[in-house]
């Protein structure tokens, strides 16, 4: 044990010293008689004592320690397409909404974990190779904003293949690790191109899942500058983006995970969180060499509560009398 002092010990002593000679004053000048200036000074002597311990603030010192560590590499592969700002999501919010909600959840409940990020629009974009600052990841989804639809060149689930192997690969080198792939689109593919075959990347994949957004009835999209939505000149309406589970499903079953359709919530993400959780591989080791302190002031501040309120009971029922 070894004691970590609110104020420096002497001023301490100082302090409680001249409190309690000013208490025994009072209480000796009293008009009680003898034995009530005894109980009384009893009293407040134990009430200081226990002030000094607690002002002391005695710690416990623990040779031992534990250290966990979670053996996973979770990469996000994010569809960032105009039609990923499409308002059908839970009703009529952004499905971008629901992403970065149920990305949020994902690393809260896998904290501890190495995260990635891969992004893709016109372009695939590493955001973020492997890293424990799960905070850095978040604020990255923050960043996100819908792009310009003047420049855009239609959706391709595809362009991402190669930035994707390479992380993959990089994950499956290290040594005791498992890697979670998470891949969140809306699963269209508008730029006339053919969903390429990812099941060569399955060998790297120990869990994780395909997350669907948007509904078959569709959804509007704003123009960058929100002054209106995107309108599609070949039907002279608005542009309407619908969920391709066809295309998402494919992606799920090369991948070797699941899919999730997550248009209403994330409930049945919840599930395969927890079956991830409880089949990655927690390191606990014991060992010495590193002191933890815990505070044991709290055992003597609960019978200086008793004490001082049995003193105000005292006080009070002496008055009345």
């Amino acid at each position: 044990m070894s004691l970590k002092p609110i104020l420096p010990i002497g001023v301490l002593l100082l302090v409680i010293a001249c409190l309690f000679g000013i208490t025994a004053y009072f209480i000796i000048r009293n008009k009680f008689n003898t034995a009530e200036k005894i109980a009384a000074l009893t009293r407040m002597t134990v009430i200081y004592v226990l002030m000094l311990v607690i002002g002391l603030r005695p710690v416990m010192l623990e040779t031992q320690y534990e250290f966990a560590t979670k053996n996973l590499d979770v990469l996000f592969i994010v569809d960032n397409t105009i039609s990923m700002w499409a308002q059908d999501y839970n009703g009529h919010r952004e499905r971008m909404s629901g992403v970065k909600a149920d990305v949020n959840l994902i690393i809260n409940e896998l904290a501890g974990s190495n995260f990635g990020l891969v992004t893709f629009d016109d372009t695939a974009h590493v955001l973020s190779p492997f890293t424990q600052d799960m905070q850095y990841i978040k604020d990255l989804f923050d960043t996100f904003e819908s792009p310009d639809s003047y420049y855009a060149k239609g959706s391709d689930l595809s362009i991402a293949y190669q930035d994707i192997d390479a992380l993959l690969r990089s994950s499956a080198r290290k040594e005791n690790r498992k890697t979670i792939v998470f891949f969140i689109s809306d699963g269209e593919i508008t730029n006339g191109k053919e969903l390429v075959d990812y099941s060569e990347l399955a060998q790297y994949i120990d869990a994780g899942a395909v997350l669907g957004y948007g509904s078959p009835e569709g959804g509007k999209m704003k123009e960058g500058f929100g002054y209106g939505y995107i309108y599609d000149y070949s039907t002279h309406k608005d542009a309407v983006s619908k969920i391709d589970e066809d295309n998402l499903n494919k992606i799920a079953e090369d991948l070797g995970i699941s899919y999730l359709n997550m248009n209403s919530g994330n409930s049945a993400l919840d599930g395969a969180v927890e079956l991830i959780k409880e089949s990655s591989k927690t390191i606990i080791e014991s060992g010495s060499g590193a002191e933890v302190e815990r505070d044991i002031y709290y055992f003597f501040a609960y019978p200086l509560i008793l004490m001082v309120i049995s003193e105000i009971v005292i006080f009070v029922r002496r008055g009345r009398l």
